[in-house]
């Protein structure tokens, strides 16, 4: 089994302005509910915690439920990152932060609220290498030089960049070995360290596995960011067709066919639900802004 853990507590400085990035609107839908929905179309991800500081609890049940999102569940953050994703991981195995234990997975995947474009072949190869490995991480090559300077604020040296890689996410963890470390965890490394790898390789001497990333797993750190989304957001629904069926068997069997032709061509999400009974989840759809329907009647 798998869950997801989305911390999503940050109160966003660089971007600027009051609203945290990962609630800002992109096409009219907040940031985290793309994050949310990348996971959510991951059939054999069975629970996905999204932790968000106390304020905006309410927020982000209300964007649950405007968009239809299942499998959700909300837990207050820590006032660091990872203090926010061992809260995140406490829903599995302890009472303190849910009403209700989740069924504890075999792995963990740990992705950012506001890396919205992740797919699921590099979410499946991050899964299945920490499941052979312990822990596993995207990377993605350096785009620049990375200096040190000396206290006189002159360069002291550079690194090699062939050598070295930019840690991104996906992550993945068996979950036993993650819990572990964040309970060993000194309150130093949970108030200033941000690496869940190293937390793995330091504490549980798990020394995880490193996949080639894509490029489009960055993070939306700055307003440019923001409008880079909403360009690829624009782009990727424009190309993209939700099939809707109803539930009587021959429908669904055409439904099921539809997705299966058009899928190496387009982007298609197939929803069999049947029109007269679930207006509602009708609605839910259209929010989601798919911009292109097909009804298979």
């Amino acid at each position: 089994s798998v869950s997801a853990v989305l911390p999503a507590g940050g109160i966003g400085e660089r971007l600027g302005g009051a609203t945290p990035k990962q609630f800002c609107a992109v096409q009219g839908r907040p940031l985290v509910s793309y994050a949310v929905r990348a996971m959510e179309r991951i059939s054999w991800i069975s629970d996905i915690i999204v932790v968000v500081s106390p304020e905006n609890i309410e927020t982000m049940k209300t964007i649950i439920e405007k968009y239809g999102h299942k499998r959700v569940t909300v837990v207050e953050a820590g006032i660091t990152r990872h203090r926010s994703i061992f809260n995140g991981l406490k829903v599995f195995a302890e009472n303190e932060f849910s009403s209700r234990l989740l069924q504890k997975p075999e792995v963990v995947i740990i992705h950012d609220a506001v890396r919205p474009f992740v797919e699921e072949d590099i979410v499946s190869k991050v899964v299945m290498a920490a499941k052979e490995h312990g822990a596993a991480g995207a990377i993605r090559p350096l785009v620049s030089t990375v200096i040190a300077s000396a206290a006189d604020g002159c360069l002291d040296h550079s690194l090699e960049r062939a050598r070295y890689r930019a840690s991104e996410m996906p992550q993945a963890f068996l979950f036993d070995i993650i819990y572990e470390a964040y309970q060993q965890c000194t309150d130093y490394d949970l108030d200033y360290g941000t690496e869940c790898l190293h937390l793995a390789l330091k504490y549980c001497k798990t020394n995880a596995k490193l996949v080639e990333g894509t490029a489009d797993l960055w993070k939306v750190t700055y307003k440019r960011d923001l409008y880079a989304a909403e360009s690829i957001i624009k782009d990727n629904l424009s190309q993209q067709v939700c099939v809707i069926t109803n539930v009587n068997e021959t429908h669904a069997q055409i439904g099921f066919l539809l997705p299966e032709s058009l899928k190496s061509q387009i982007k298609v999400e197939a929803i069999s639900i049947s029109l007269s009974k679930n207006d509602g989840h009708l609605q839910n759809i259209f929010s989601g802004q798919c911009y292109n329907f097909v009804c298979v009647n």
